[in-house]
């Protein structure tokens, strides 16, 4: 018998609502969480999507979490707002911050959003897509717990705050640039221990100040920035961008809602929206666009490639898929959610 079972994406999102449904959380935030966790299934990040709901659930079954959050939002500029997402569920504050971005792109052309008090809110290129749909740019920054060691430091002070880019195209999908600003991200380290494996050289050091291989050693150590030195200065601009500038907790303050036991969390999101049709008419910039990933799509492939691909690309083909057959899920997750209170998944896995 596989170790997955396949099922419609329809289905777990029902599932995942009526789990945080029957935890108290009003319907329309149930089903924004759900479309966030789901959606990023659909892209195969399956580490950001349906996997995080018994952490989301057991956090807001110990009041570590709001489930009626008092959301609120403050202007200073026609174009910005600062949402305080009130100790709330990170998807649902994120969906409502690229929500509002967009309100305000489609009046003015711009749109940019601050959340603070937020939680962790599964893959950040989930909300940045909802720009490209939109005929939008949208970025997404996040911060997070402190496992990520600065250029040249032992211990951690950042996250492996994550960043997401989505520019729209025309007859091809949009580009989407979705990664966590570490070498690795802490649920693939945690999933590679679930499952026996060791993960890449160069994600991690151990608690001795070493390069590790060993998930273990990597979770009770440091996780390193991708790319040296450039790739710190960018994790520590996610800090900026998402903790200094939001009003959240940043400079090794988050916790993780994971698992604290201390506090809010204190994740904080930066959402920044624009029209392309602001600088040139859409249809040629979507024009554009094409030409630019069919030049890249025509270059002759590395060894070791069969083509090459874009930002993006591969998760739209993952989706297309997964839309059409299921989405695969361990069938010990199923049951796990089953016994959350998952109501339409398979009960006999």
């Amino acid at each position: 018998m596989s170790d997955t079972v396949l099922v419609a994406a329809k289905t777990v999102e029902g599932a995942i609502g009526e789990v945080l449904r029957r935890r108290g959380v009003p319907e329309a935030d149930a089903r924004a969480a759900a479309c966030g966790l789901v959606g990023a299934n659909l892209r195969g990040v399956d580490t950001h999507g349906l996997s995080c709901l018994p952490d989301y659930a057991k956090a807001l079954d110990e009041k570590r979490l709001k489930a009626t959050p008092a959301m609120t939002v403050e202007r200073r500029l026609p174009w910005a707002a600062t949402l305080d997402a009130d100790n709330g569920l990170g998807p649902v504050a994120a969906t409502r911050a690229m929500e509002l971005a967009l309100e305000s792109a489609d009046r003015l052309g711009v749109g940019a959003v601050a959340v603070r008090r937020s939680n962790h809110f599964g893959a950040a290129g989930v909300y940045a897509a909802m720009a490209a749909e939109r005929g939008c740019v949208g970025i997404v920054t996040a911060n997070a717990s402190s496992v990520c060691a600065p250029f040249g430091a032992a211990v951690p002070l950042l996250g492996t705050n994550p960043l997401a880019v989505a520019v729209p195209a025309g007859r091809y999908p949009a580009f989407v640039l979705d990664m966590a600003t570490s070498e690795g991200s802490r649920k693939k380290v945690r999933k590679a221990l679930a499952e026996g494996k060791t993960i890449p050289s160069g994600w991690a050091l151990g608690p001795d100040g070493r390069p590790t291989t060993d998930p273990q050693a990597a979770l009770d150590g440091v996780m390193l920035p991708f790319g040296g030195v450039k790739g710190a200065g960018v994790t520590l601009l996610m800090d900026i961008l998402s903790g200094v500038l939001t009003g959240a907790e940043f400079g090794g303050r988050v916790l993780s809602v994971m698992t604290n036991q201390e506090r809010e969390s204190g994740n904080g999101h930066f959402v920044l929206a624009f029209k392309v049709s602001a600088f040139m008419p859409d249809e040629e910039f979507r024009a554009r666009m094409d030409e630019e990933i069919a030049r890249l799509k025509a270059l002759p492939p590395a060894a070791g490639f069969d083509e090459v691909m874009y930002p993006g690309e591969r998760e739209w083909r993952i989706e297309a898929e997964r839309s059409a057959k299921g989405i695969p899920l361990p069938r010990s997750l199923v049951k796990e959610v089953v016994a959350l209170g998952g109501e339409g998944l398979p009960a006999e896995v």
